[in-house]
């Protein structure tokens, strides 16, 4: 028996249409109040996360729409809808109960460029299994030009893209596209081998490790000083701001002929989720107003270099000051997105933490005051990108229609938690919400 699915449900359950053992449908007034409902902040991102699968599921014809009215409603969206169909036009929008109802009412619709051009799936890296050719011609190779190794191993690369080889019984290779100029400014493309070494790190007073080859991939593309964009995406706990802390560190405090930049730059976009629990505005200095929302680099500075105190205090005496205070005050430095117009960084890696809050203006500036010689580390979240911030405006959704074809420009997405069995369970539960 076909089931029609409620509001209610939709809500609580967004997920229910992708059931297969059922034969749903909806009514059209559900869809009217779950575009209401988008409205509310208290169960906004539930009625999109909702929206967003209702028009999956409908536009491939696996869910059926009931009781759609001949002619729309009185809201702003089924107005515009209305004078469209009225008009023979299409209809171009990104809010999809827009498309969904549009839809419902056979208007036209036209793709939105940004979303449509975006490859979801790339990752920035590929894994090969390493066989008996690799181990016999390969593993003692350090460079080959791009179109030997795309024969070889039948593979297409892109601009500083990783090539994982899995060996047995020894440790995995990892190879990267680099594009090289010459003086006369004659491009050619080869893919280097890279140094899994972790010299520059330890010389920087750090001791911790990637935990799998995808973290050594998007510590190298934070390290690497040829490339003046790098972008750390990943899930809550798969280790992207602490791996972008150990890259600045090594090429910033590290041996003296790594030391890329004198200082690290850090901030990230103070916006609230949730504008009720904004604390309002903060006096003082950049350091006292961002201090708060840029913990997770403290914390996790302390964890790379700070060692466990294991000294027992006598009577009065004061403990030590930990290193990481040190190397914070001397190494790092805050900066705020809104006083960056018209400031260049020289000299300088500047890390931009929690990037996909950020609008397209202020991703635009702060991509934008990189000068040559610095580097611009973007890490974030944007798979789990809030709804409502920015909405349609995504500074993120601009540069991602160019994942692998920049050689300016670096991406590394992150999938596998680290941080505690119960940060992974949290990730589950919560997964597209």
């Amino acid at each position: 028996m076909r089931i029609s699915l409620d509001t209610n449900i939709l809500i609580n359950e967004p997920k229910i249409v992708f059931d297969t053992s059922k034969d749903f449908s909806i009514s059209f007034m559900v869809v009217r109040e779950l575009d209401k409902l988008k409205r509310n902040p208290n169960v906004k991102r539930a009625a999109q996360f909702a929206i967003k699968n209702i028009w999956h599921q409908y536009k491939d014809g696996k869910i059926e729409i009931l009781n759609i009215p001949k002619v729309l409603g009185s809201s702003p969206d089924e107005i515009i809808i209305q004078d469209a169909k009225d008009a023979g036009t299409s209809i171009l929008s990104d809010d999809l109960a827009v498309r969904l109802i549009a839809k419902a009412h056979n208007v036209p619709i036209s793709d939105f460029a940004a979303e449509s051009s975006i490859d979801e799936s790339y990752t920035g890296y590929i894994v090969i299994e390493a066989d008996l050719n690799y181990e016999n011609d390969f593993k003692h190779i350090k460079e080959m030009q791009k179109e030997e190794f795309e024969t070889q191993f039948d593979c297409k690369l892109k601009h500083n893209q990783y090539v994982i080889f899995e060996r047995v019984g020894d440790k995995d290779d990892i190879w990267v596209l680099k594009e090289r100029r010459d003086l006369d400014g004659n491009v050619t493309n080869v893919v280097i081998r890279i140094s899994q070494s972790m010299v520059p790190f330890r010389d920087a007073g750090i001791t911790k490790t990637p935990l799998d080859n995808v973290q050594m991939c998007a510590l190298h593309a934070v390290f690497d000083n040829d490339v003046p964009l790098t972008v750390i995406d990943g899930r809550l706990g798969t280790g992207k701001t602490m791996l972008s802390v150990m890259g600045a560190l090594a090429c910033t405090i590290g041996n003296r002929k790594r030391s890329y930049y004198n200082k690290i730059l850090v901030t990230k976009s103070p916006e609230s989720i949730n504008q009720g629990r904004y604390t309002g505005f903060k006096p003082g200095t950049s350091e006292d107003k961002l201090s708060g929302h840029l913990g997770g680099f403290k914390s996790n500075l302390r964890f790379l270099i700070d060692k466990p105190v294991t000294k027992k205090l006598k009577p009065g005496e004061e403990p030590e000051p930990p290193l990481s205070d040190e190397v914070w005050d001397r190494h790092f430095k805050i900066v705020e997105i809104d006083e960056m117009q018209g400031d260049s960084v020289h000299e300088n890696i500047l890390l931009v933490d929690e990037w996909q809050l950020l609008d397209e203006d202020g991703a635009l500036l702060v991509m934008s005051r990189i000068a040559e010689g610095s580097k611009v580390v973007l890490i974030g979240d944007t798979a789990g990108q809030t709804y409502g911030m920015n909405r349609a405006n995504e500074g993120f959704k601009i540069l991602y229609q160019y994942l692998g074809d920049a050689p300016e420009f670096s991406y590394i997405k992150l999938d596998k938690i680290y941080r505690s069995r119960l940060a992974e369970f949290v990730a589950k539960i919560y997964e597209g919400r």
